[in-house]
């Protein structure tokens, strides 16, 4: 038999706190060679604008396998209502071959993904860090905040999104699940001014944070391109960082942050100066000064899925929660 779990139930069950603890163990098994992740399989669906993604993983201290199927179509909720990244995630018992559960990823995935903004942040951020810089107040602008609450002592956000609705609503949901300050900012130049922590959460092919605009100290978190079409960074962030830091470097140089400027000579591989791993495991040194600016590159790890779904698991099994299917 095999569980199964709504999205209202895995809501149940995982908070941020959870998913930070997850990702985190998920990041020190990566950098000591206890995982085995594949890369992405992609199909694209051009005249939709969307993108099928197959992420499998494997983590071998916890013994927990799986796979995540999950679609990327940025025109979903204004043309149809739906979510702009929907999913699903197998769990597969190692010792047998068969499916332990079935659950939604579409939380599961916003959620792992704020959390892995944090966990760098708990890193590479300073740790007196209060004011945050949000640059898109989609789902992952929320889940971002929201990780940065549990690792810093973050007072005030200011945030940005090119259609001011969005702001405006993110304002006042925000306000009242974070407890902090938040206000709206009429660019992206007002937003992170003066901020210890940026993060970017679009889906813009168009970079629109430069190197000048970073103040020393800052750190940033460079969430949204996940493909090579998509860009947020201006190569000038690259080559102002002193610490680049990535989630998995062969992903890093396939999205638009990081392969354009490459193709430019801009930067190169060896610029890269850890996986996030090997911080996470102490192999290198995070922050290592008050002044030096720090850069974080997401792409999204199965094993971070994995991870997460596995925890979702456990406590779905401790608490009676889903249905045998």
């Amino acid at each position: 038999m095999t569980l199964y779990l709504t999205q209202e139930e895995v809501e149940s069950l995982l908070d941020m706190k959870g998913a930070i603890e997850a990702v985190e163990s998920a990041f020190r098994e990566m950098a000591l060679g206890n995982i085995e992740m594949p890369p992405r399989v992609y199909l694209h669906f051009e005249k939709y604008n969307g993108v099928l993604i197959a992420m499998p993983a494997y983590i071998k201290p916890l013994d927990a396998a799986g796979l995540k199927v999950v679609t990327v179509h940025p025109d979903n909720p204004k043309k149809y209502g739906l979510p702009a990244v929907i999913a699903r995630i197998i769990l597969n018992d190692p010792a047998k071959g068969e499916p332990l559960a079935i659950m939604d990823g579409t939380y599961i995935t916003a959620m792992r993904t704020g959390a892995a903004g944090a966990v760098a942040a708990k890193y590479l951020s300073r740790k007196n860090s209060r004011t945050a810089a949000i640059i898109g107040c989609g789902v992952q602008g929320r889940s971002q905040l929201l990780g940065l609450c549990e690792v810093r002592p973050i007072e005030e956000a200011k945030v940005y999104d090119v259609v001011p609705s969005a702001r405006k609503r993110y304002v006042e949901e925000m306000s009242g699940k974070t407890g902090i300050d938040i206000e709206e900012a009429e660019s992206v130049e007002e937003a992170v001014k003066d901020a210890d922590i940026i993060v970017t959460c679009t889906p813009s092919q168009k970079p629109f944070l430069s190197g000048d605009m970073l103040s020393p100290g800052v750190h940033i978190s460079a969430i949204g391109a996940d493909t090579a079409a998509k860009r947020e960074l201006e190569t000038s962030v690259l080559t102002r960082a002193d610490k680049i830091v990535v989630d998995f470097k062969p992903q890093a140089f396939i999205v638009g942050d990081f392969a354009i400027p490459l193709k430019e000579g801009a930067i190169r591989e060896d610029d890269v100066y850890a996986e996030m791993g090997e911080i996470v495991a102490g192999l290198k040194p995070g922050r290592e000064s008050e002044e030096e600016i720090t850069l974080f590159k997401a792409t999204g790890l199965a094993i971070q899925d994995v991870g997460t779904a596995y925890k979702v698991y456990r406590l779905a099994r401790e608490r009676g929660v889903g249905r045998e299917i």
